[in-house]
């Protein structure tokens, strides 16, 4: 008959588990932007850490050889799973976008512009810095900020300037030399771009 030790050391996908507290911040932290999150990704990653060594230690010390792979690999697959969800257009931030689009829409909806002149808001996306990242969510009727930088049009241009003087909505293709942006897109006329600063501190 064989011990329960041995009978208890199976292959376990629950240990993919213990990484949702440490992903779930990129899909939840526009949920309560105000929180802390430099602290409370610290204390996750201490406590997914110390989870993580204390059950490494005693199923070594059980010899439950199934388990102890399950626990370095389980965590790989889920990995796995999310980039693959990414490959298909669902991330983090496309979520986000679609649970807030319309919210978006309707004060976007209430800009009086000229007649004829195309749209342009900023909004804040990510000001949480928790990867060294600055992230604005972008509308532009005209589609240019998505252009390569110097590309677009004077009137584009002239647009922006006015946005950032006159509203304070700013967005600058032509960082720092320490800095880098890019821009993707979410939605129709919808773009993210992110200003990344590697070299700040922390």
């Amino acid at each position: 008959m064989p011990e329960p030790e041995k009978r208890s050391d199976k292959f376990r996908w629950i240990y993919a588990l213990w990484l949702l507290p440490f992903l779930a911040q990129n899909w939840l932290y526009w949920l309560h932007p105000q929180w802390d999150w430099w602290t409370i990704s610290l204390i996750i990653w201490v406590l997914t850490l110390i989870a993580v060594a204390g059950s490494l230690c005693i199923n070594l010390a059980l010899r439950r050889w199934r388990r102890l792979v399950s626990l370095l690999i389980a965590p790989l697959l889920l990995l796995v799973l999310l980039h693959i969800l990414a490959a298909v257009g669902i991330t983090s931030d496309s979520v986000r976008f679609a649970l807030t689009k319309q919210t978006y829409l309707a004060e976007i909806e209430r800009t009086d512009l000229p007649g004829g002149e195309q749209r342009f808001r900023t909004f804040v996306w990510d000001d949480t810095f928790l990867e060294k990242t600055y992230s604005t969510l972008v509308y532009d009727e005209s589609d240019e900020v998505a252009l390569p930088r110097g590309e677009q049009s004077t009137a584009w241009q002239q647009r922006v300037q006015t946005s950032c003087s006159e509203k304070k909505e700013c967005v600058d293709l032509d960082p720092g030399p320490d800095e880098y942006v890019s821009v993707r897109k979410i939605g129709e006329h919808f773009y993210i771009l992110d200003n990344y600063l590697p070299n700040a501190f922390p």
